[in-house]
């Protein structure tokens, strides 16, 4: 059966038992997660055997070397993960928003960090100064539970999880190339003359599966010869700019490139599939005050790109 939380234990002291057991799930260990919390040992395995015995249920499986959760610990797991937030949003809810207090954990994909968010992320910081932002960097969305990740900003054509997800804005997309490379290799006038090109890419992303090029609302994919893959759109763009090939990029990674003539659109009268931005939330139903702050905070700098 799964596991729930009875109302008798919605009390302070129970919080804390909440607060050591999601500690022991995400480190899988009863002495990092006393680490984590600043608490006993002991104290933390007293916790998660008071819930254990308030719901009547086993929720975790300990040896002498690690502890495992078992499925009903899982289920009962992400209620936690509900009522802790809950619990958070409760606290925070009265407090005017430049107030806000705590950690936040961000992931985001290189290329939007290194064009759009570093040169930005000091204005987020400096509303709110009670805010401390632990940003990663990762082309891969990873398992926000696990990791404790309140925001992933992903660049995708469509949600690629089941979780709570909020669309930012659209991410176009557009060729080019380094004006050294045209002048040596020529630049081509359809999308087939691609094939005879070095091409450009990210992988592990939709990108990587090939190109995607049409007009009038006519999409057909295009066969390639890719000289360059990365999961670091900025190699990507360092390469293009050395003039070894024609590369697809977020119009917010190159257009200062392009404005300045180091990089040269290519196949203009073509359109590449716009891609999108996402917010993922772990969450359900709850959005921590402070993910929602970082939440309209991007959300804006994805307006003044679309402006752009």
């Amino acid at each position: 059966m799964a596991a729930s939380l009875p109302s008798t234990m919605l009390n302070n002291a129970n919080i804390l038992s909440l607060r050591c057991f999601v500690a022991v799930v995400q480190t899988q260990s009863f002495s990092s997660a006393a680490r984590q919390l600043r608490l006993a040992p002991s104290s933390v395995t007293k916790h998660v055997r008071l819930i254990e015995t308030a719901v009547d249920v086993a929720l975790v499986h300990r040896t002498t070397r690690r502890v495992s959760v078992t499925d009903a610990g899982e289920r009962f797991y992400e209620q936690c993960l509900t009522i802790l937030a809950q619990v958070e949003e409760a606290a925070l809810g009265m407090v005017a928003e430049k107030q806000l207090r705590g950690h936040l954990r961000v992931t985001t994909p290189p290329s939007f960090a290194s064009a759009v968010l570093a040169p930005r992320i000091h204005e987020f910081l400096a509303s709110y100064p009670g805010l401390s932002l632990d940003l990663a960097v990762s082309s891969a969305t990873p398992d926000l539970m696990r990791n404790r990740v309140d925001v992933a900003i992903t660049l995708h054509d469509e949600p690629q999880s089941k979780l709570l997800h909020f669309r930012l804005g659209p991410c176009p997309l557009l060729l080019c190339a380094s004006p050294d490379y045209l002048a040596r290799r020529g630049t081509p006038r359809q999308p087939q003359d691609l094939a005879r090109h070095d091409c450009l890419s990210s992988r592990f992303s939709d990108l990587a599966e090939g190109w995607t090029i049409g007009r009038d609302g006519a999409w057909r994919p295009v066969d390639l010869h890719f000289k360059l893959l990365s999961d670091n759109g900025d190699v990507l763009r360092h390469a293009c700019l050395a003039g070894a090939g024609i590369g697809k990029f977020y119009r917010f990674h190159v257009q200062e490139d392009i404005r300045s003539g180091r990089l040269v659109p290519v196949l203009g009268d073509y359109e590449s599939r716009a891609q999108n931005m996402f917010a993922i939330i772990p969450h359900r139903e709850i959005v921590r005050p402070q993910a929602k702050a970082f939440i309209a905070f991007v959300s804006g700098l994805a307006a003044e790109l679309g402006a752009a």
